[in-house]
């Protein structure tokens, strides 16, 4: 064979590697998966913004505060619980310290009409004791029953950002042993626009299957974020609870939980977080007057020691309450509810067309 013929043909066959090795290889792969009426598993396919900003719309903020009185004793009182009487703190009025304690957590809008808003969220955020009692510890460490002080509650309030007349909000329905409470108010003339109720569909976490794929919006340090995450160990117990690895901070309890059937927009509710593992922690602090603007590394400390119980947070391991417990317990507290003047047909159910 000629050298010319042999050159021409290797330039061809070079030619022809670059060309095939640089050009795209496309197959259109259809998802089958993303029609089976299961909720979806992987990173969710499809866009709608507006479908998602109309549900963010619905959450809110709700800060709850509580003030307290509170009385101390001298371990050479001696106070005990059955010494406790009206008069005992008439004649410690004058000695009586005002304290407040806040608490934020997550909402949702679950019905609004032109006189009355009903939001969901989680006891615990609203839910603030009457009394509050400590004790002196023994030498050993372990808890006594002389008491140190006991603090009162004189008064609540629970405000939802965002909301115009949305002081002095009241607990309509709670449930301490599942987490749950509804909120509501009646407003003193109608708002000027209307609320967006959760615009989405009623789940069910009865379907939650390993893996499956939710995002989750609260107000994590008070600040409104959506997170995503993937359910772990479902239909946990007769409640079908769930657990999730998403990132929870203080102030995302009563934060939605939604799931994604065959792809953006199809989001359905399944459920709400209310908690996160935690270890609890003991710390050594200085006595409460301690000037901590004076402090100096250098200079021993010689005051008195103090021990303190810190929660601390496990990230990534969060539990989630089901729809189904929601729904019960709407259903269990429908004559409360009624009497208040909300009407149950109108739950969940949206207006909004913003």
């Amino acid at each position: 064979m000629p050298r010319r013929l042999i050159y021409h043909l290797l330039f061809i066959f070079f030619i022809s590697v670059i060309i095939f090795s640089c050009s795209r290889y496309v197959v259109d792969v259809s998802h089958p998966a993303l029609q089976d009426g299961k909720y979806d598993s992987s990173f969710p396919i499809g866009s709608d913004d507006r479908a998602l900003e109309r549900v963010v719309e619905s959450v809110r903020l709700v800060n709850a505060s509580a003030q307290f009185k509170r009385y101390y004793f001298s371990r050479e009182q001696d106070m005990r619980i059955q010494n406790l009487t009206p008069d005992i703190f008439k004649q410690h009025q004058g000695e009586a310290e005002i304290i407040t304690d806040f608490v934020v957590g997550t909402a949702t809008i679950i019905y609004a009409d032109k006189r009355r808003l009903a939001v969901l969220s989680c006891a615990h955020v609203v839910d603030f004791p009457d009394t509050l009692i400590d004790y002196y510890l023994n030498a050993d460490g372990t808890e006594s029953d002389i008491i140190s002080s006991v603090a009162l509650k004189t008064r609540q309030k629970i405000h939802l950002s965002d909301l115009r007349q949305g002081e002095d909000v009241k607990i309509l329905a709670i449930d301490r042993e599942n987490d749950l409470v509804i909120l509501g108010k009646e407003f003193l003339f109608p708002p000027s626009q209307a609320l967006p109720v959760f615009p989405c569909p009623l789940g069910s976490a009865k379907e939650l299957n390993w893996g499956n794929f939710v995002y989750i919006i609260g107000f994590p340090a008070g600040k409104k974020m959506i997170t995503r995450g993937i359910i772990s160990d479902p239909d946990r117990g007769p409640q079908h609870g769930f657990l999730l690895d998403a990132l929870f901070n203080r102030g995302m309890s009563g934060g939605i939980v939604l799931a994604i059937r065959d792809g953006i927009p199809n989001f359905e509710l399944v459920g709400i977080v209310n908690s996160v593992a935690a270890d609890t922690e003991v710390r050594i602090f200085p006595q409460s007057d301690y000037d901590r603007s004076m402090v100096d590394t250098n200079i021993p400390y010689t005051g008195n020691l103090y021990l303190r119980s810190y929660r601390k947070i496990n990230y990534g391991i969060c539990f989630g309450i089901s729809i189904e417990t929601i729904q019960e317990f709407i259903e269990k507290n429908r004559g409360n509810l009624e009497n208040a003047g909300f009407k149950m047909e109108r739950f969940w159910s949206s207006e909004y067309t913003g």
